[in-house]
């Protein structure tokens, strides 16, 4: 029997059946598409990302096929104005200090080839056409009945609307436009440049693994009968914003879409569970996307997987919901001002942005901690989940990870089990958990991590944060703790 029906083989969908399979939960997962797209939307891949996927080894091979190194470079009115330099961010507790860019397609690539190594291969063209509650009517003629679907079907989820989950929201007044191309310039290969004008912003972004960028604009609505853009569009554009005279050639991708900001009421409808783009959609401002949906698909798929085996109640899907509705509504809200200042094509607006903009660089990059601080931010390291019902924390502590929070990764962190720091002393008796917890007895807190007293117990859950921390050894709480937060077992 099938477990989990996964509908939509992007990076979400991809990543939840690599959870799920890992986990050795029985999953289909489908898409409609015959083919991978080879056109990549999203190119930035964030340090906390890096860090989960590094859990299946994941991390390093899609730093060896990408691109580290970069900087952000802003121009006003044709003026270098600021650079960041994006591997000096002043953060030192994680393998990943950096932004990657690397194309979505190998991304995607990277994901499917990890899943087929457990078993499940992606079934294309496999169309859902209708649901009738938790069974799907496949468009092979086949209907199967799934114990849980994961709706990671883009932004017009089949899977949210027969769920009847609300999403609302709204479109923003701009036209965007977008062009894969070649640039004629000596521009080193590494800038990510940001060119502010009188009349919006242009976007340039270096394709990693080709000698081509993609460029972003924003432009009036022209309505919905507004032909797409030509190459004589970016190339006016071009001339418009840069400082540098250069030809535009070898279009390979012209586009023009609308930006949308929406989120979903709830994440989860009985067996029914949406994830990515299915649950919030919003402007790409910073990289947050893909990643969001990544981080949804992981926690979700630890949850199912125990309640799949029996250690845990139903009750436990709830939390997901719980846990990353507030992220994906934090989300939303801060894209929206980032792309409301970024974008605005209101006079009065752009003239404040370009004053303000390059001073607000200066001050944060000018300082080591005002620099990590914000790389925290946009890198989801800050991400945490400390009023989840399915945390704890005993004792008062002045340091180390909270509950909730993101627990710095170590060598030991692998595969999608829960893992037991026993600090200071001999680890406590979890025989009736050993099949869904390792225990690491460690002599010294590891960097970043703090005790009581010399001892502490950190449980750390398979999504990489910290579930349960104690400054004791002693197994009593920790195991109250499990049977009160998970309900099974």
């Amino acid at each position: 029997m099938t477990e989990v029906l996964v509908i939509g083989a992007g990076p979400t969908g991809l990543t939840a059946a690599l959870e799920l399979a890992a986990a050795g939960v029985s999953c289909r997962i489908v898409d409609a598409a015959a083919v991978r797209s080879d056109k990549s939307r999203a190119l930035a891949v964030q340090a906390r990302t890096l860090e989960l996927l590094q859990r299946h080894g994941l991390g390093d091979e899609l730093v060896r096929r990408g691109q580290t190194g970069l900087r952000a470079v802003g121009y006003v009115a044709g003026k270098q104005r600021f650079e960041l330099a994006f591997a000096d961010i002043g953060a030192v507790d994680t393998p990943f200090p950096f932004v990657l860019l690397i194309s979505q397609v190998d991304t995607e690539r990277v994901l499917e080839d990890a899943l087929a190594r457990h078993g499940v291969t992606v079934e294309r063209p496999v169309e859902v056409l209708d649901f009738d509650g938790p069974r799907a009517r496949l468009s092979t003629g086949e209907t199967i009945a799934p114990r849980w679907i994961i709706g990671a079907d883009g932004a017009h989820s089949l899977v949210r609307k027969a769920a009847g989950l609300a999403f609302d929201g709204a479109a923003y007044p701009q036209d965007f436009i977008l062009a894969d191309l070649r640039i004629d310039e000596a521009a080193p290969h590494d800038r990510i440049r940001f060119f502010f004008g009188r009349d919006g912003l242009l976007v340039a972004l270096p394709l990693p693994g080709a000698d081509a960028f993609r460029l972003i604009a924003s432009r009036r609505d022209l309505g919905a009968d507004a032909p797409d853009p030509t190459l004589a569009d970016f190339q006016a554009l071009w001339d418009a914003f840069s400082p540098t005279p250069a030809r535009l050639h070898d279009a390979r991708w012209l586009a023009r879409f609308r930006l949308h900001h929406r989120g979903v009421d709830r994440y989860r409808n009985g067996a029914m569970f949406v994830a990515g783009d299915a649950a919030h959609i919003h402007s790409p401002a910073g990289g947050q996307g893909m990643n969001t949906g990544i981080q949804d698909a992981i926690n979700l798929a630890w949850k199912l997987a125990l309640v799949s085996r029996g250690r845990a109640g139903d009750a436990l899907l709830d939390s997901y919901h719980d846990e990353r509705h507030p992220v994906g509504q934090n989300l939303l809200r801060t894209t929206d001002r980032l792309f409301r200042w970024g974008a605005s094509r209101n006079r009065l607006v752009i003239g404040v942005r370009n004053l303000v903009v390059p001073r607000a660089a200066s001050f944060v990059l000018g300082d080591p901690v005002r620099r990590a601080r914000a790389f925290r931010f946009i890198s989801q390291l800050a991400i945490e989940y400390g009023k989840s019902p399915i945390v704890r924390e005993v004792g008062t502590w002045h340091a180390g990870p909270s509950a909730g929070h993101r627990a710095p990764p170590l060598p030991c962190f692998t595969g999608v089990r829960h893992h037991l720091l026993a600090i200071g002393g001999p680890p406590p008796d979890l025989a009736e958990w050993a099949d869904e917890i390792e225990v690491h007895a460690l002599a010294e807190a590891p960097p970043h991590y703090a005790t009581i007293d010399g001892s502490a117990l950190y449980l750390v859950r398979p999504d990489g944060h910290v579930a349960f921390r104690s400054p004791t050894l002693d197994a009593e709480p920790l195991l109250s703790f499990l049977r009160e937060a998970y309900g099974g077992g």
